[in-house]
């Protein structure tokens, strides 16, 4: 379960809604219009961050696009029905604080 002080954490630095999507187990976080770092195109996007370790990652943050000459090794996943984008950036624990695990996700794009 995710407190509901997390989520308007993330609202207040990082986008102006997210709630708490639910798929095969794995507690994602919704996030649209996520604000990107600056010089990021788009500026900003739809993304999803993992809560629960997958694909070998403990958390991972997954993108609507793609951000060209940002991040490496591009993956492409079927989550909740559609595709999301992601790259290899691994060792982002989930220490409790959302906000801190978003902010560790964005400086792969920074």
């Amino acid at each position: 379960m995710v407190a509901d002080d997390m989520i308007d954490e993330i609202t207040e630095l990082f986008c102006d809604e997210a709630h708490v999507m639910e798929e095969a187990g794995i507690t994602y976080l919704y996030l649209p219009d996520l604000h990107m770092p600056m010089g990021n195109n788009p500026p900003m996007q739809d993304a999803l961050l993992s809560l629960n370790p997958r694909d070998g990652y403990p958390t991972r943050l997954f993108l609507s696009t793609p951000i060209p000459g940002k991040g490496s090794n591009w993956s492409i996943h079927n989550i909740l029905g559609k595709s999301w984008h992601t790259i290899s950036w691994n060792y982002v624990e989930f220490n409790g604080r959302l906000a801190d695990v978003l902010a560790n996700h964005l400086k792969a794009f920074a």
